[in-house]
């Protein structure tokens, strides 16, 4: 079944579903309502989460080993597969639809960041909404995405106002996860406070030096000392280990995609960083990217506290030994 973003809350309360699929662009969007349907349920008594990235080459047997376990543990769990600008593959598919095709007890949450219109309408997508419930995530812009801010402003206890607001997406060019990180920064500056135009101009001109577009293409450019430089400047700012991990993970898809397809058709930026791939694509290995994007999962689960890893030393070894 599909709904809208407006009516997932409602959905959860009155009816049970045990499959989701989550679809849309902006990764901060997406986790929102990951976010939703994990605590609705972690409330219905679902004890813990496993969390999945889909790689290249990817091992699926944890779906079917999570159907033969099923009797022998009575406690219930949510699998979260992430997909990154990509779908399954033939393996996956299949995996998707064998664990649907028998009795289940454990939640199955699917998230997809940057599927194009024709991956949509892939089977496997079509049998995940014949299953459950699914989640297509329209993009926002003007007035919606005003709206967005001023929602995200509140949960965070400040009220920005509407031509702080304005600035705010005009800085950001209305990148949502930038965006988000401005608003945590203003709760901590202005708590409980109205940011004003003046407030939001000062926070952005005290703005840091580096951003993490600046880490982005310091990345991609194998620009080992800038690269580093930027990363602990951004681990000295407070900046969340996720939006790193996000960026990275999308650079990586991004390349593997390039390195596959043999084209960066498809793939949105200035001509400066689409070159910039593209170079790093033919002088950089398979095995390195694969590597790299199995990494991305280990680091989840680290910042998810699944492990007893630093976060922001994993992502600086993968950063080293991607650039070297």
């Amino acid at each position: 079944m599909k709904i809208s973003e407006s009516q997932l809350k409602a959905k959860l309360n009155k009816e049970h579903f045990d499959v989701f699929i989550i679809l849309g662009d902006e990764p901060v969007r997406i986790q929102e309502q990951a976010n939703e349907i994990i605590n609705h349920f972690i409330k219905e008594g679902f004890s813990s989460k496993e969390t999945y990235l889909v790689t290249p080459n990817m091992d699926w047997s944890f779906l079917l080993e999570s159907k033969e376990n099923m009797d022998l543990f009575s406690n219930k769990k949510i699998i979260e597969i992430k997909m990154i600008d990509q779908g399954p593959g033939n393996k996956g598919a299949k995996a998707i639809k064998n664990y649907l095709s028998v009795d289940r007890e454990d939640l199955l949450l699917v998230s997809v960041e940057g599927l194009d219109k024709r991956g949509k309408s892939s089977a496997w997508v079509k049998t995940l909404e014949s299953n459950g419930l699914m989640v297509d995530l329209q993009p926002i812009s003007g007035k919606s995405l005003l709206k967005w801010i001023k929602e995200k402003g509140s949960e965070v206890k400040i009220n920005i106002e509407e031509q702080a607001g304005e600035l705010l997406m005009q800085k950001t060019e209305s990148n949502l996860m930038a965006t988000s990180q401005e608003i945590k920064k203003l709760s901590l500056l202005y708590p409980g406070e109205s940011i004003s135009l003046g407030k939001m101009e000062e926070s952005i001109s005290n703005a840091s030096k580096y951003s993490i577009f600046d880490f982005s293409k310091a990345f991609v450019g194998k620009d080992k000392i800038r690269c580093l430089k930027i990363l602990e400047h951004l681990r000295m700012e407070g900046t969340p280990e996720t939006l790193v991990l996000w960026s990275l993970a999308r650079e990586l898809s991004n390349l593997h995609k390039i390195q596959s397809s043999g084209s960066s058709n498809g793939i949105w930026g200035p001509n400066f960083y689409i070159s910039s791939l593209e170079k790093t694509s033919r002088t950089t290995t398979r095995k390195t990217i694969d590597n790299s994007l199995k990494k991305i999962a280990l680091i989840d689960s680290s910042i998810k506290g699944q492990n007893n890893n630093n976060p922001w030393m994993e992502i600086r070894e993968l950063a080293i030994n991607f650039v070297n």
